[in-house]
């Protein structure tokens, strides 16, 4: 699938629209990172955001914070974005701690948002130290493999016709979904 066509460097920024598979792509880096045995962490942007706050304001190091999660392989930060437009200084410190966690080599940081970088520009890495992938509506074939995903997993006979329906009538993969589950709803109730 699309993971192999991600370099994942110390820091690696996912973004694109609702439904253009960001989250699915994060579960799916996730999956071959537990494969591999190593240590995830994955927080909504909010629950990040606070964290650090909350480490700033308490008489607790902020390198209690670093080292808490340094202790993992993999941090994923999901919608970061929503907390962070229109707040420059916080994108700083956001910024600054993300650095910071990431100077030990070991923890790598995927940073998920439907903005673009420019428009979070306090928060914007130099190009050495992160990966901008910026994604685009999923293709034909992105979505007949993730509809057969979906079918292997609930064990779903789907015939073709059915499949080429519902992958040409979405623009993106929560309609993809929503498409999925009638087909497999009917299948269950015979009503194919």
């Amino acid at each position: 699938m699309i993971i192999n066509k991600i370099n994942l460097m110390n820091i690696s920024w996912i973004s694109g629209r609702c439904g253009y598979g960001k989250t699915t792509l994060a579960n799916s880096i996730v999956k071959r990172s537990k494969e591999k045995n190593k240590k995830i962490c994955k927080l909504s942007g909010k629950d990040f955001i606070n964290f650090l706050i909350q480490s700033l304001q308490s008489r607790e190091t902020v390198e209690n914070f670093v080292s808490n999660f340094q202790n993992y392989d993999l941090l994923i930060l999901d919608d970061i974005d929503y907390y962070l437009l229109g707040k420059k200084s916080t994108q700083k410190e956001v910024k600054w701690a993300i650095q910071r966690i990431t100077n030990n080599n070991k923890t790598k940081v995927i940073l998920i948002t439907q903005k673009r970088a420019r428009k979070l520009r306090k928060l914007k890495f130099d190009s050495d130290k992160c990966s901008y992938k910026r994604l685009k509506s999923p293709t034909l074939k992105i979505k007949k493999e993730i509809v057969g995903e979906w079918s292997k997993k609930e064990r779903l006979i789907i015939v073709k016709d059915k499949i080429d329906e519902i992958i040409n009538k979405s623009d993106n993969l929560f309609q993809l979904k929503g498409l999925f589950n009638q087909v497999s709803f009917s299948i269950r109730y015979n009503k194919q």
